[in-house]
């Protein structure tokens, strides 16, 4: 008997997509349901061999002629749906934005019984609020939005405040509240099991402190990070960043060391690490995971940082206030309050502060395997 299929629609892959959910969400989710599941994308001839490392027997690649224009993609949207849309019984996407509505669109034109699943991969749960638009935008998009909220089967987002807000949108809260499941980001594991990585317990790790991202961003604030370090003794700790570097924040760097010679040994940038097995060594290694941005949606390096027990410090972006659980496993901090950091980095370093918070932790519990178990259910019909 035929398997039915699981289609996502993306647009151009880039090198680290390849282990973010956008690819690990209808992997496992294919996985979960039997279905034979299929990514359709873009990508440059260099990220080929990659792409053909990740494809097995029920989970391929379907490339096409994707750029980085959006009305350019939609041509190709519209011709791989009118081929294709029929066989597909559940479409995947990410994002609820113009490109995503043409997607709908054109699925239906001619699939009208197909499933759609929808991850909303949203930072405020903002997306469906009108009150900023005019009178005649608000008007048209109620009737684009009640169209479009009919073809979707299930909704997700990734935070608490997340769902709480979207369930509660003017006009559109009902109706969300009823398709809408809360699916934290989620980790891995089939990876780790692959890699072979010996997980750490907590007595064997390092004095290790460690941030991951695009280093110098506005949106990381990486700056705020520095500053709170130049007020900090780390003794026999070592931090380490780890992620490319914005070329205007090198001359911040340059400043820092300048002023704190001192630190040379213990502050320390790594640079980009996009091997998996390498970047986790530095989680297993670690007992602190700190992060200072400005926004989040609901990155990876939460579950990521969690799955490895680091002590988490965040600024309350994204899932923090959800991954953190009340204290229990981090510290949330202001935002730009680099003396506030750097009290709770002393704190650490001087042993004022427990770090030794997962003992019953169970980290399965982040796995896509389980989380993914209620978009399975709301699926099924169960």
């Amino acid at each position: 008997m035929e398997k039915k299929k699981l289609t996502l629609v993306w647009r151009r892959l880039n090198l680290m997509e390849l282990g973010k959910d956008v690819i690990q969400v209808p992997y496992h989710l294919g996985k979960a349901l039997g279905y034979q599941t299929e990514i359709l994308c873009g990508y440059p001839d260099e990220l080929d061999a990659k792409v053909r490392e990740k494809e097995e027997p029920d989970f391929t690649f379907v490339r096409r002629w994707l750029t980085y224009n959006q009305y350019q993609r939609m041509i190709v949207y519209f011709f791989y749906f009118m081929y294709h849309s029929r066989k597909i019984d559940l479409l995947v996407c990410f994002h609820w934005r113009l490109e995503t509505f043409a997607v709908l669109f054109f699925h239906r034109l001619w699939n009208k019984k197909g499933q759609v699943y929808l991850k909303l991969d949203t930072d405020l749960g903002r997306d469906f609020e009108l009150t900023h638009k005019n009178a005649l935008e608000r008007w048209c998009r109620r009737r684009i939005y009640h169209y479009l909220l009919d073809c979707v089967t299930l909704f997700s987002c990734e935070t608490s405040s997340g769902y709480k807000r979207l369930c509660n949108t003017p006009e559109f809260g009902s109706i969300l509240e009823k398709k809408l499941v809360w699916i934290p980001n989620s980790f891995d594991e089939s990876t780790l099991k692959r890699l072979g990585i010996e997980e750490w317990n907590f007595e064997a790790k390092e004095n290790v402190m460690i941030t991951v991202g695009r280093l110098g961003t506005r949106q990381k604030n990486t700056e705020m990070l520095l500053s709170a370090l130049a007020q900090v003794d780390l003794g026999d700790w070592k931090f380490y960043f780890i992620g490319p570097i914005e070329e205007e924040f090198h001359k911040y760097i340059r400043r820092f060391y300048a002023l704190h010679p001192e630190k040379t040994s213990n502050v320390r940038f790594v640079g980009p690490i996009f091997d998996k097995k390498e970047l986790w060594s530095y989680y297993n290694r670690a007992k602190v995971f700190v992060l200072t941005s400005r926004w989040e949606g609901s990155p990876l390096i939460f579950p990521e940082a969690k799955r490895f027990r680091n002590y988490l410090v965040s600024t309350n972006v994204g899932g923090a206030y959800d991954v953190i659980e009340k204290d229990k496993y981090g510290t949330l901090i202001p935002q730009e309050d680099d003396c506030t950091l750097s009290e709770v980095l002393n704190g650490i370093v001087n042993g004022e502060i427990s770090i030794d918070v997962y003992k019953d932790f169970d980290p399965q519990q982040l796995s896509y395997q389980r989380r993914l178990q209620t978009i399975v259910k709301r699926l099924s019909g169960e």
